[in-house]
């Protein structure tokens, strides 16, 4: 019975505006989330360098600039709610064909952590994940908040960087084409 009021009433779409109009997605959210990075960033940085209270304090101080930020481009919403809603369809994506891997019979740790011979594999897999991440950014309205040269934006910009990266991976290849095994140092006894 709550469950049908809740999805076929107008609670949900309410509590949603209701936030919207409160400033949660604008002000609170924006905050929270700098916050956790840059306390995060600090810990891991300056955690003997820096007490955990001045870490702290930093951290709320630079989330309250983030929070200044977003009030002045309110656009960040968009940015943010774009970013995690096509992460997520793309991290689906990915789980999706990790799970067919893996019922092929090829577990994704063998191509990511298996032996120094597929170390062409590795790079393909770590090239890939940076473009779906670079299309994700730029797929996220980026544009709104950092200013992109048009000529970034043009078909020739594109073209040039491909043939520049089918220049790179032929010189790569052929440059570790002749490439010998490391010999493996003999123990005398």
């Amino acid at each position: 019975m709550v469950l049908s009021m809740l999805f076929q009433g107008s609670i949900f779409p309410n509590i949603i505006s209701n936030m919207s109009n409160w400033g949660f997605f604008l002000y609170l959210f924006p905050f929270l989330l700098a916050l956790a990075i840059f306390y995060g960033v600090l810990s891991f940085a300056a955690k003997d360098q820096l007490p955990k209270s001045a870490r702290g304090l930093i951290s709320v101080i630079f989330a309250f600039f983030v929070m200044l930020y977003a009030s002045a481009n309110p656009g960040i919403v968009q940015f943010f709610a774009s970013l995690t809603g096509t992460g997520l369809i793309v991290a689906t994506g990915l789980l999706f064909i990790i799970i067919l891997l893996g019922v092929a019979g090829v577990p994704i740790t063998h191509l990511v952590w298996g032996d120094k011979s597929n170390a062409f594999v590795k790079w393909g897999i770590i090239l890939i994940l940076i473009l779906i991440g670079i299309i994700l950014f730029t797929g996220a309205n980026v544009g709104g908040f950092i200013q992109l040269p048009t000529w970034i934006s043009s078909s020739e910009f594109f073209t040039v960087l491909f043939f520049i990266f089918i220049i790179a991976i032929a010189v790569w290849w052929l440059g570790n084409e002749g490439e010998a095994a490391p010999k493996v140092k003999e123990e005398k006894k």
